[in-house]
């Protein structure tokens, strides 16, 4: 049963509608739409509490900057008892194409620095996973500016279905379990 769903961004205005930010929205979206709030903490990273099936599930969104993710997750992992594989973690991935969804119960963090220092600080790479595909990046575009980049206008405007296919995923994850999710929404494209 999955208790923590963290969502992968960058803290600040400066990124709010880039590509790496798609965690944050995703996240966003779905505990605005279970009418939960995110709140500051003193520590580094907002979180929300929801009701989903009479228990209390927490969503992470850490203010730490990419890099510097596992520092945040490790916290709310701590604070909360949490365990890596009831910790269920959404990034973006750029070698996924846009609008494709991939859920994993586990794996390598892909040359991705926001799950790669996760694993760090939590011990273990064995954490589920929700990578949401924003590529392919432009040929001679490094991947490191693609991912900072906005959204395209084409992006922009198939964002919200994808938001909404991602906020499905989550449902089925949280009433049919991460297998039935996996079989349900890895084949599934914007």
């Amino acid at each position: 049963m999955i208790k923590l769903v963290v969502g992968l961004g960058n803290p600040g205005d400066a990124y709010k509608m880039t590509r790496h930010n798609i965690g944050f929205i995703l996240l966003e979206h779905y505990v605005t739409k279970r009418r939960g709030k995110f709140a500051e903490q003193k520590q580094n990273y907002h979180l929300a509490t929801v009701q989903i099936r009479s228990l209390r599930t927490y969503f992470c969104k850490p203010m730490t900057f990419m890099n510097l993710s596992g520092e945040a997750v490790s916290a709310v992992m701590k604070r909360y008892e949490i365990m890596p594989s009831e910790t269920l973690v959404i990034s973006d991935d750029f070698a996924l194409p846009f609008g494709k969804l991939r859920l994993r119960l586990s794996g390598s963090p892909g040359g991705h620095n926001g799950l790669a220092s996760i694993a760090e600080e939590i011990g273990t790479e064995n954490f589920p996973r929700l990578r949401l595909g924003i590529g392919p990046a432009p040929e001679n575009t490094p991947w490191e500016e693609f991912v900072l980049e906005r959204f395209s206008d084409e992006e922009l405007d198939a964002l919200d279905e994808y938001v909404k296919l991602g906020s499905q995923c989550l449902d089925a994850v949280f009433y049919k379990g991460l297998t039935l999710a996996m079989n349900q929404f890895n084949s599934q494209t914007v």
